[in-house]
């Protein structure tokens, strides 16, 4: 153990008080979502992070836990977690998500690893879980980092690294006014892996200590594409078809996405769709909104062929892979003002790709993107719609436009080396 890893006693009066916090957020969240009608879908959550221990790991290996929010952090850590059970001998790799998706496409993404759904902060969760899990280092992806958990990580002489870090200007400015009650970032976090030098600088200006944070990249374009080369023959489209894909849609992106649609069809009767949304959970009302518009629809859990005007992926994981089918791909979270969602993934295919304006939670990787022309930004659902049109009338720039993407991936793969080779110095320095 390394002596800045010395095990610290936790501070008991400041543990009570965040359990106290913690159960009357808890009991408020509860009596909003019954207001919103998901009172059953919050108590699963409590049920699941709050009472149900994870498996107890076996064996005496030392042991990376590594802990993703949802789909896209797991997802994240794809390439880097298989590099370092392969590359560091003696270690094993457990993993964790927060949402109940998370963890399923952790179970399929890491098939033969142990897989659990993280604790909430609460002092008794969290001290249960690190005993069952014994791990030697901690790595957080992105973000979500937890008072207790680090604490826990202190007192028990764990690192705690973040990966993949970015930290928002809006970040920064809330997490000094946390700081004048409770030292944050924690001091028990050991390595900030950031994005990029606009990241780093504002841990740094947090006074996080400087030789803590190191550039390492954006690791989601280290992950290599899924196998999908045929897959657009599977799906019985040939060269003449123009398919465009709508992935990780919200409210209102469907309905921009149809409209688009419906004006392709005016020009080309061999357009077709395929909707991919963000929540399984509203696939019955999409399906009900292109029904409402004489289309016919088919599911892609059921159909994986092009029977349909419109095919609508009910099934999570599989959006990457249907990239590669498209002629056009539009990402979502960027009409709807969410913030944004992968556009790596289509540029992997050499794929055009179309985003609205709301892209902060995105805005590192959409500026590498926009730097080398390798996107397109519309104002709003009805520059959606033209720009779609445009891209169709204009193949020849289209095609440019994807082979710039894929090219700006291949330029900043080298992000799982710099990581890895981080992590490296830090648990090896034993």
């Amino acid at each position: 153990m390394s002596p800045e890893r010395t095990a610290r006693k936790p501070n008991l009066l400041m543990t009570l008080f965040l359990d106290v916090v913690y159960l009357v957020l808890a009991v408020l969240g509860l009596v909003v979502a019954c207001f919103r009608g998901r009172f059953g879908r919050s108590l699963d959550h409590l049920r699941r992070r709050l009472f149900r221990a994870p498996p107890r790991r076996e064996g005496e290996k030392r042991c990376l836990w590594i802990h993703g929010v949802s789909v896209g952090e797991i997802q994240t850590t794809r390439r880097l977690a298989r590099r370092f059970a392969e590359e560091l001998e003696g270690w094993e790799v457990v993993v964790s998500a927060s949402t109940a998706e998370g963890v399923r496409q952790a179970q399929a993404a890491y098939e033969g690893h142990l897989v659990f759904s993280c604790p909430l902060d609460f002092s008794f969760a969290v001290r249960r879980a690190f005993r069952q899990i014994r791990p030697d280092a901690l790595v957080i992806i992105e973000h979500d980092l937890w008072p207790n958990i680090c604490r826990y990580a202190a007192g028990a002489g764990i690192a705690v690294v973040l990966l993949n870090a970015t930290l928002s200007e809006r970040s920064l400015r809330g997490y000094r006014r946390l700081s004048r009650f409770y030292p944050w970032p924690p001091r028990s976090l050991e390595l900030v892996c950031a994005q990029d030098e606009t990241s780093a600088s504002r841990f740094r200006e947090l006074g996080y200590p400087a030789e803590r944070v190191e550039i390492c990249g954006n690791l989601k374009f280290d992950n290599p594409a899924p196998e999908a080369a045929e897959l657009r023959a599977e799906m019985g489209f040939d060269a003449d078809d123009y398919v465009l894909v709508a992935g990780s849609t919200h409210e209102g992106e469907e309905d921009a996405a149809l409209d688009a649609f419906e004006a392709l069809r005016k020009k080309d009767e061999r357009a077709f769709l395929i909707i991919a949304p963000r929540r399984m959970e509203r696939v019955d009302t999409i399906e009900a909104m292109i029904e409402k518009r004489d289309l016919t629809v088919s599911r892609w859990s059921t159909t994986k062929t092009r029977g349909s005007d419109v095919i609508l992926v009910d099934t999570v994981g599989d959006l990457a892979k249907l990239c590669a089918a498209g002629d056009l791909v539009f990402v979502g979270g960027t009409i709807a003002e969410l913030g944004g969602h992968n556009v790596i993934e289509p540029a992997h295919f050499a794929r055009p790709i179309v985003i609205g304006p709301h892209y902060k939670n995105q805005k590192s990787i959409v500026s590498t993107f926009l730097v080398d022309d390798a996107l397109v930004v519309v104002p709003d659902a009805a520059g959606f719609v033209d720009a779609i049109l445009e891209l169709y009338e204009n193949r020849a720039r289209a095609t440019e436009m994807g082979e710039r993407a894929a090219a700006v991936v291949g330029k900043n793969q080298a992000s799982g080396d710099a990581t890895l080779a981080a992590l490296r110095r830090l648990l090896l320095s034993d």
